[in-house]
């Protein structure tokens, strides 16, 4: 039972079993070599919770050449597990236990590193397994072969659904194509898919919008959703609770557990969600799976040892490192407090929506800020800051918009969206460093001529190429006091002109595409991209500060990175070019508490802008400095740097004061005290 985990552990430190170990092994006649061996493992397995029935997939490979005989090797199994545990009934490891999946001796290795040594894959059908361990012992990995089917021995008449970090869509498409896409092959009614999205929250009106504007938490739901309709009878979770705000993890732990017909396993570091869902844990240590029944709070009182061990996302200090390059002086900025990036009365409406998502919105951010945005899933947070990176179009087509932001022409911007695969969906089969090389082989950011703010499409090309018009941006100065372009028009190939960038604003909106595409190699030039080769040698070194290890940057595939692994080679890729502003939505998802505690240090000492947006208050508390709440298409600033830094020096004051007034407590009262607190605990 999930409870023997302890008592094992002092008879490891104590060996009073020992005997009766070997005792139940001399019918093997065993090696005295090999007997101790045998004896480690056995005490290791049943440690970790296994029974007679692991102790003999375990050791049945091991002595092959000792015991052909199975029946023998099944009754000292037993007899090894009896000794030990002569109270146990041995319920749960009998033979009739119903499992969905009963893999044996499997093996798990990935990028050159064995994960896992022949061990056992064995979930119990309907139950609900939470999947813990160290970061790197496989976890991710695991979950990626279970829903591939690169499993030894796993059943092929079983339906998988694997929902990973992000929910893979095509953006421009509605809720409803979405699920109708997802469903062909399953052959799902249409009527049937609409019921399934009625039952999971989505109205009518949602179910006819585009995935884009979903928040994190609807896209969760999105994805549940199409485990509804498949009827999986194996439902695969990795890090399901990221992007979700309370309300939403609430909803779906509640949710998970009605699920009466399905088999669910969850790789998560949230283990609250954990302790609501899961009816058993899969720990994986050792190169070996070892299961415990009784749910997660039962699996926590009877191993301390092991959840003392297991990473989590509130602990302190970091011992892994993170290094941002500095991004220099913004070339024309020579304050400090001059504003690099302003909002002047922003109104923005989505194609498809009747009210807009922001509405009238003021703010600017020097090199200095440090900016929070807070608000609800759904609020615009996201919408707000792809605004602010260029990633989003202010113009949607609608008519509706108004206002205007002003950026900074030299400023140098790194972006890193709420869901990480928006940068790696097409490289899944890459190494990180053939990733890095592709990404920036010309110097230049691929992933920025993706951007719709900066991609021209087929009927502004063919607009391009028209006699007269502006074909290519090759230049760009102040003159008279104003920043202009110098630009060749199609036609007029032997002479150039000089237009401020006020008129330009006023023309066809690929002009203005032009101008942003030329500020991008300007700033790559300016940024040192021409003395900073991308070579393998320079990658290796950049994503080495990054806590990607040269053998997986070489040999690893992106497809079988952790979720925390491809946030930092995200994290890493974005900011190359040594931005001035690093913008980040939602960056501490998937990241292990060294390489957030690490994230967070980095952050402090990054000498540039930062924007942000997060659910994690004490990652907000910890690098950001002004607090802007965004909610029913209002943008407010609830807290400022200086109030900020005022709150600081106050708190920072008061510990002083209780530390001082500790320091001249008398022997005697402190005695008390401590006496007191004894006494209270």
């Amino acid at each position: 039972s999930c409870g023997r985990g302890p008592t094992l552990i002092t008879m490891v430190a104590q060996h009073p079993q020992e005997d009766k170990i070997k005792k139940e092994l001399t019918s093997l006649k065993l090696d005295p070599i090999v007997e101790e061996y045998v004896v480690s493992v056995a005490i290791s397995v049943m440690e970790d919770g296994g029974k007679s029935r692991q102790l003999k997939t375990t050791l049945a490979p091991m002595l092959e050449d000792t015991c052909t005989d199975d029946e023998l090797l099944t009754d000292v199994c037993h007899g090894v597990y009896t000794a030990c545990f002569p109270d146990d009934t041995g319920e749960g490891d009998d033979d009739e236990t119903d499992y969905l999946v009963d893999c044996r001796g499997i093996i798990l290795a990935y990028a050159g590193k064995q994960l896992l040594k022949p061990t056992n894959v064995q979930l119990i059908r309907n139950h609900r397994y939470g999947v813990v361990g160290n970061n790197g012992v496989g976890k991710t990995t695991l979950l990626n072969r279970i829903a591939s089917g690169e499993v030894k021995g796993f059943p092929q008449d079983i339906k998988v659904l694997y929902i990973q970090h992000e929910v893979y869509v095509d953006l421009d498409c509605t809720v409803l194509d979405f699920m109708e896409q997802q469903q062909k092959e399953g052959g799902t009614e249409a009527k049937l898919i609409q019921d399934a999205l009625a039952s999971i929250g989505f109205t009518d009106e949602r179910m006819q919008s585009p995935v884009s504007e979903l928040s994190g938490g609807w896209r969760m739901k999105l994805a549940i959703a199409t485990a509804v309709t498949q009827k999986c009878d194996l439902l695969l979770l990795d890090e399901p609770t990221n992007h979700l705000d309370v309300a939403s993890r609430n909803w779906l732990a509640d949710y998970l557990v009605t699920l009466s017909s399905t088999t669910v396993c969850i790789v998560s570091h949230d283990y609250e969600f954990l302790n609501k869902t899961c009816t058993d844990v899969m720990h994986i240590a050792n190169l070996q799976l070892a299961y415990y029944g009784g749910g997660f709070e039962s699996f926590a009182a009877s191993r301390p040892d092991v959840m003392e061990a297991l990473p989590t996302i509130t602990e302190s200090g970091a011992t892994a490192v993170i290094n941002f390059p500095d991004p220099g002086k913004l070339d024309g900025v020579k304050s400090r407090s001059k504003p690099i990036l302003e909002l002047k009365n922003l109104t923005f409406f989505y194609p498809s929506a009747d009210k807009p998502t922001l509405e009238n919105v003021n703010a600017k951010m020097t090199v200095m800020s440090r900016v929070a945005l807070l608000g609800p899933n759904g609020a615009g947070k996201t919408t707000l800051l792809r605004q602010m990176v260029g990633d989003l179009m202010h113009d949607q087509g609608t008519g509706k918009h108004k206002g205007e932001i002003v950026t900074h022409h030299n400023l140098r911007v790194a972006y890193i969206a709420q869901h990480s695969m928006h940068h790696l969906e097409d490289n899944l089969r890459r190494s990180p460093v053939q990733y890095v090389q592709d990404r920036f082989v010309t110097g230049l950011d691929k992933e920025l001529s993706k951007r719709e703010t900066m991609k021209l499409s087929p009927e502004e090309e063919l607009l391009r190429e028209k006699i007269g018009n502006i074909q290519e941006v090759v230049g760009r100065a102040v003159r008279g006091g104003e920043l202009s372009y110098e630009t060749k028009r199609c036609g007029r190939d032997d002479e150039t002109f000089w237009e401020p960038l006020g008129s330009l604003k006023c023309k066809d909106p690929y002009v203005m595409k032009l101008c942003l595409n030329y500020d991008e190699k300007l700033k790559a030039f300016q940024s040192g991209a021409e003395v900073r080769p991308c070579t393998e040698k320079e990658i290796l070194k950049h994503l080495a500060d990054f806590g990607i290890s040269h053998r997986l940057a070489q040999s690893g595939r992106i497809k079988g990175m952790s979720g925390g692994q491809k946030c930092r080679l995200v994290l890493a890729s974005a900011v190359w070019n040594k931005p001035h502003l690093i913008a980040l939505d939602e960056p501490t998802n998937y990241l292990d508490n060294e390489t957030l505690n690490a994230l967070s240090s980095a952050l402090k000492n990054f000498k540039g802008a930062i924007l942000v947006i997060s659910h994690n208050q004490q990652f907000i508390e910890d690098v950001t400095t002004e607090k802007w709440a965004v909610e029913a298409g209002q943008v407010k600033i609830i807290q400022t740097a200086k109030e900020t830094r005022a709150l600081r020096q106050s708190n920072s004051q008061g510990d002083l004061e209780m530390s001082a007034s500790q320091e001249t407590m008398s022997p005697e009262s402190s005695h008390n005290s401590l006496a007191d607190m004894g006494a209270a605990q």
